[in-house]
């Protein structure tokens, strides 16, 4: 098994896959992007090896990634407060909604998706895109978070190219040369000026022969200390002096206890010239808690990163480690990000309230005998149980669902994640780190050796996975793992596509799984509406009428309050399996499955909107059957 891909990982993968790019040119373009520090977009740009809407078309059918009108969205305050303004300013994207764990951000170029994973790892949340208008973007992120992000948009990474010198023009006197205001973005912007001390962009552009002066901004330890409230709790950092282990980890502490009482849901280290500031992230507000020298603050980043076992990688490489504790009294996970970047480590903290146990099979928004079929094939115990969704479609919550149940229907199981969203006490987990010599596939081969009824994968990527699910499944195991497909027919159809041997995994492969994950309409301000998209559902009588959330201060004038799982379940016939082993198209495999009484995501989708359960328009955002 090949370890967790990054999302640049997988696009490339994607254009591999659609013959966009040789093996040779992905691998070389990976390269360069590392070598030269820029994004894969940047290099595949630069090379003109795949144009923008060759890339779109590959992020849509590919891999799920959908096309979506801002029009139609209001974005959640929390999924707002989770990206700094001018992170969501300089990588032109605007967070939409976070649902277990992933956040959902819109983007103006296809190609901004590759500098996601510096997004994800610089705010310590899984990230995945929806594609929109640059336009409708760049609106969107001044209209909600206000003149902070207003600035112009640069270029992510700006080419340098020789101008001609201009002509030489006497210098104008500083008492007579009128001062034009020019809009410039400062780091000060980090801590959220109140609007009117953020200077606003010219509204008419300088004459030309002028030379324009810009104002002078505020410092950010000004704009720091101006925001910080009186109620804000204090951190004595001195300490950090004698840079002694032990009293570090105790300072440590005394900030994540401080965190928590303050309601804080995200710890910052930011360097600035010659100080670094502690930093809470509030309701969505930034608050300095502590500042010291950048001498400092080298015991401070390591206390932490201790603290989340991240002690063996070096300063210069980014960081991502995640742990469980208990901080004053309440149990929390703890994701620790840090980045390297010119001005020193900037490290983040996140803490989150640690995850409830698994949902029954039963409560995930599947049928009643559709649970029932996965729960038997469960307990019964053969084959693949394979899971189908695009990003961001729920796939990990069904698959620890699958794990529990397996647990307490008395079977050994074993599982290789790259990432432990859960923790299931009988469950034997192991998290793939990639910075380690010990493969994912090393972990898989050992756990086949384990005497283990159920092996499991949380992604199969490349086809030595899908070779290895097969051998497994060969063996008398139960085979659980996830694939990123648009549902359980086109799953099978990239297997095959991937190299899988048709035969075999026709004989492997049990029961399947599509599904998408959609917002419900919050119960508090549900009501009944008429939607055009509504008759577009599949199935839909025609002026049928649905309901969807007017907004209200329990959803945070959103709509939704909560998420449910659209569900097809396929049990593999004899039938199907021999379309499968005749390497059928996914036309005839469709066919098939609707022969063996899969009821389609189409169907499951509309007996949700019948229920008053989901929207219309959330129904089409997730299934994408209306423009």
């Amino acid at each position: 098994m090949a370890e967790a891909a990054s999302l640049t990982d997988r696009v490339l993968e994607a254009l591999k896959e659609a013959g966009l790019l040789t093996a040779e040119q992905a691998s070389s373009v990976g390269d360069a992007a590392d070598k030269q520090g820029v994004s894969a977009g940047r290099i595949l740009s630069d090379r003109g090896l795949v144009t923008g809407a060759d890339l779109a078309q590959v992020l849509e059918g590919e891999m799920g990634i959908p096309q979506v009108d801002l029009s139609s969205y209001a974005p959640e305050p929390d999924a707002l407060a989770l990206v700094p303004p001018e992170v969501a300013r300089d990588n032109r994207l605007l967070p939409l909604f976070e649902i277990e764990g992933m956040l959902t951000v819109a983007v103006g170029d296809a190609f901004d998706v590759f500098l996601l994973d510096d997004v994800a790892a610089e705010i310590g949340v899984e990230v995945e895109p929806v594609l929109a208008g640059a336009a409708d973007v760049r609106a969107a992120v001044v209209q909600y978070y206000g003149r902070a992000a207003a600035a112009p948009e640069p270029e992510p990474e700006p080419e340098p190219e020789p101008e001609p010198e201009p002509e030489p023009e006497p210098e104008p006197e500083p008492e007579t040369a009128p001062a034009v205001e020019e809009f410039e973005f400062d780091a000060a912007d980090l801590f959220e000026a109140p609007a009117e001390e953020v200077p606003a962009p010219p509204t008419e552009a300088p004459e030309p022969e002028k030379k324009p002066t810009a104002p002078e901004q505020p410092s950010i330890a000004e704009v720091v200390e101006a925001a910080a409230a009186d109620d804000v709790p204090k951190v004595d950092l001195e300490v950090l002096a004698i840079a002694d282990a032990g009293k570090v980890a105790v300072l440590v502490t005394e900030i994540l206890e401080k965190a928590v009482r303050r309601g804080a849901n995200r710890i910052h280290l930011l360097p600035y010239k010659d100080d670094f500031f502690l930093v809470y992230r509030t309701r969505g507000k930034l608050e300095k808690v502590g500042s010291a020298p950048m001498a400092m603050q080298a015991p401070l980043v390591e206390g932490f990163k201790a603290y989340a076992r991240l002690q063996s990688v070096p300063n210069t490489l980014p960081a991502l480690g995640r742990m469980k504790t208990r901080i004053a009294d309440k149990e929390l996970v703890l994701t620790v990000s840090s980045v390297p970047t010119v001005a020193g480590q900037r490290l983040v903290v996140q803490l989150a309230p640690v995850r409830p146990a698994p949902r029954s099979l039963l409560e995930l928004g599947m049928t009643e005998a559709e649970g029932r079929a996965l729960q038997a094939m469960v307990e019964r115990g053969r084959g693949m149980l394979l899971v189908c969704a695009p990003v961001a479609g729920g796939r990990s919550t069904t698959y620890y669902s699958l794990l529990d149940h397996a647990a307490h229907a008395g079977k050994t199981v074993y599982s290789v994640e790259s990432t432990i969203e859960y923790e299931i006490a009988a469950v034997a987990q192991v998290m793939v780190n990639p910075g380690s010599p010990v493969t994912a596939s090393a972990y898989f081969a050992a756990g086949m050796r384990q005497d283990t009824d159920v092996i499991a994968l949380d992604a199969i990527q490349t086809v030595e996975d899908v070779h290895l699910a097969i051998e497994a499944a060969g063996l008398g195991k139960l085979v659980i793992a996830t694939f990123a497909a648009g549902d359980i027919v086109a799953g099978v159809r990239r297997m095959l596509d991937l190299g899988a041997e048709p035969n075999s995994l026709a004989a492997a492969l049990t029961l399947g799984v599509g599904q998408r994950l959609a917002r419900t309409n919050c119960p508090d301000c549900s009501q009944e509406t008429k939607s055009a998209v509504a008759d577009k559902i599949p199935g839909a009588a025609k002026g049928m009428k649905t309901k969807a959330g007017a907004g209200c201060e329990k959803c945070g004038r959103t709509g939704f309050l909560g998420a449910t799982g659209i569900y097809e379940v396929l049990p593999f016939s004899e039938a199907v399996r021999s379309r499968i082993a005749k390497d059928a198209t996914i036309d005839e495999l469709s066919a098939a499955a609707k022969k063996a009484g899969m009821r389609p995501l189409s169907a499951s989708g509309l007996a949700k909107a019948q229920e008053g359960l989901v929207s219309a328009e959330e129904l089409n955002r997730v299934l994408r059957f209306a423009e």
